[in-house]
């Protein structure tokens, strides 16, 4: 199975449960092995996040038992299991813009349809023609770097991890790293959950025994086989189209299968090239 077959497998088994009790981490368990990961993979080919598409599967089946059948609202919004009458009330009008009592009277209901993942199949959805790859065999390493929490809810990681960066700069944070090996930045994410947040490590390469300052933690990283992905560019979108390349169009078109070690991208001197900028990202693969 490849990863398209793995996102059907993922919208199969939620439309065959959305009356039943079901979270994202039950579909990331149903549908692939790299559970966290897999959800990257499912936001960027797409466009939605697991808890979205579920979500809206949902609310569009709420809306046809509403129009097309008699049953109360309450009972419509246990049978797909909104703990309270106030939770589905809320999530209705965020979704349609007005209460489950006044959309009964409406005169259509525009279904958000269940995905077909074959138009889906070798699409690009990011350019990466300049993008470079080659594979690297990294020994163990330890960053010492700060620690931020983000989500990609609602996209919020596009927000906060180029002011995680900036702040890492403009507070003077990076000097604050003792004896730094080499000179280059990373930013590691790690501790990711079902909820799509996870922890950003903002830091640098260190020796084993070297102290921790106050607000510092230190990330070792077993050894492992890295895809790394030079992109050209120095702007937050330039990063963030990398990203958005390797999980939306490289990983699901090839063969290579995702390692369960943490990803990250480096920062160095080339990142400041005022004629050819460029950074990395490191992906582990097995």
């Amino acid at each position: 199975m490849d990863y398209y077959d793995h996102i059907e497998l993922a919208i199969s088994f939620m439309e065959k449960h959305l009356t039943e009790d079901i979270g994202v981490e039950d579909v990331s368990k149903n549908a692939f092995q790299s559970r966290w990961h897999f959800q990257r993979i499912f936001r960027y080919v797409t466009g939605y996040s697991v808890y979205t598409y579920l979500k809206k599967r949902r609310l569009t089946e709420a809306g046809n038992d509403l129009i097309l059948g008699k049953d109360k609202i309450i009972d419509i919004a246990l049978k797909y299991h909104y703990a309270t009458p106030e939770s589905f009330l809320r999530a209705f009008r965020t979704e349609f813009g007005i209460n489950p009592s006044d959309f009964r009277k409406t005169s259509e209901h525009r279904n958000f349809l269940k995905l077909e993942i074959e138009p889906l199949r070798d699409k690009t959805r990011i350019d990466g023609s300049r993008i470079k790859t080659q594979i690297i065999t990294k020994n163990e390493f330890i960053l010492m770097g700060k620690p931020n929490r983000t989500t990609m809810q609602k996209c919020q990681n596009e927000i906060d991890i180029p002011k995680f960066w900036a702040e890492f700069f403009s507070e003077g944070i990076m000097n604050r790293i003792p004896e730094p090996i080499g000179n280059s930045f990373m930013g590691i994410y790690t501790n990711w959950d079902y909820a799509e947040n996870f922890d950003v490590i903002i830091g640098a390469q260190v020796k084993n025994d070297t102290q921790v300052p106050s607000g510092f933690v230190t990330h070792r990283m077993k050894p492992a086989k890295y895809m790394v992905f030079t992109v050209p560019g120095n702007t937050n979108e330039d990063i963030l189209n990398g990203w958005k390349y390797i999980y939306g169009t490289w990983m699901p078109n090839t063969g290579y299968e995702r390692e369960f070690s943490d990803d990250f991208d480096v920062f160095d001197d080339r990142f400041q090239s005022e004629t050819n900028p460029e950074s990395e990202i490191y992906i582990p693969i097995k």
